[in-house]
């Protein structure tokens, strides 16, 4: 799950960074292309079986998986919120996930999670900065619409993780990310053919190499969920916050303000309180 974090970090530099002139759907349907040729090089490599077991169930988590995908990329694409910020909402999945797991897959997320979730709304509105709370003038113009479509994005992320649990190792990651980034491609298509926002020659590199990034992401994050409780998995992906964080301050000269640094460490705090195992007393205690 780390590497996956690591070059999903990569992909929201890039993206953001290719959005600049081209369209975040085209951005989108590019990165899921090229991430549905990863896939299938890869399953034909490792000879493993693309066959889908459960059709219903695919279909639900590759609809839900387009979603999330939307409103990253849409999130991404706007400069409203420096990139650090945007990826630290997109990553309230965790959060979500512990609160709803309970009542969609039967995972119980224990008392902790009344803990969590405060936490990690209080570090929102440190990283929005809503000025009915803070004052100081209206927020920077669209921001909280671009906070309200990375918040979004992490519910439809993490109602796409339960239902990546809910197939688990019966099907393989190979199918899983080969009929998600085949529906997404096709999505996210036919939104670009109505979309304005010609790419130039530059932005060809950074699209491409979105994609890529997402693709082997996607297989590892993928394997790590289908192995492992869908919580604790998902606590390794704060590691993206940080990442993003520094992509944005070197890259693209974003450097989040004060309140928004304690913000992320809120939102990361509430997300490795309901994703990290509790310590259990042995008996000689």
């Amino acid at each position: 799950m780390a590497a996956a974090s690591t070059l999903f970090a990569t992909m929201n530099l890039l993206a953001r960074l290719a959005t600049g002139h081209a369209s975040w759907s085209l951005v989108a349907a590019v990165r899921a292309l090229v991430g549905l040729g990863v896939a299938v090089a890869v399953a034909r490599l490792r000879g493993g079986s693309v066959r889908v077991a459960d059709r219903r169930a695919m279909w639900v988590r590759s609809l839900l998986g387009t979603t999330a995908m939307g409103c990253t990329f849409l999130a991404l694409s706007r400069p409203s919120l420096p990139l650090g910020d945007v990826v630290t909402l997109l990553n309230l999945g965790p959060v979500f996930l512990a609160a709803l797991s309970p009542l969609v897959i039967g995972e119980r997320s224990g008392r902790r999670v009344w803990v969590a979730v405060p936490l990690a709304m209080s570090g929102v509105v440190l990283v929005v900065r809503p000025a009915a709370i803070f004052g100081g003038g209206a927020p920077r113009e669209g921001a909280l619409v671009t906070a309200g479509i990375a918040l979004g994005g992490a519910l439809a992320t993490a109602l796409a993780m339960m239902a990546l649990r809910r197939l688990g190792p019966k099907e393989s990651a190979e199918a899983i990310a080969i009929h998600f980034s085949a529906t997404a491609t096709v999505v996210f298509g036919a939104i670009a053919i109505f979309d304005h926002g010609a790419p130039r020659v530059a932005d060809l590199a950074p699209m491409l190499g979105a994609g890529v990034c997402a693709g082997f992401g996607q297989l590892a994050m993928t394997r790590a969920y289908t192995l492992g409780r869908a919580a604790r998995v998902a606590a390794v992906g704060y590691l993206a916050v940080v990442v993003s964080a520094i992509y944005g301050a070197i890259a693209l000269a974003e450097l989040p303000r004060g309140a928004a640094w304690v913000g992320m460490a809120l939102v990361i705090a509430g997300g490795l309180t309901v994703a990290l195992p509790r310590e259990r007393a042995s008996p000689g205690r």
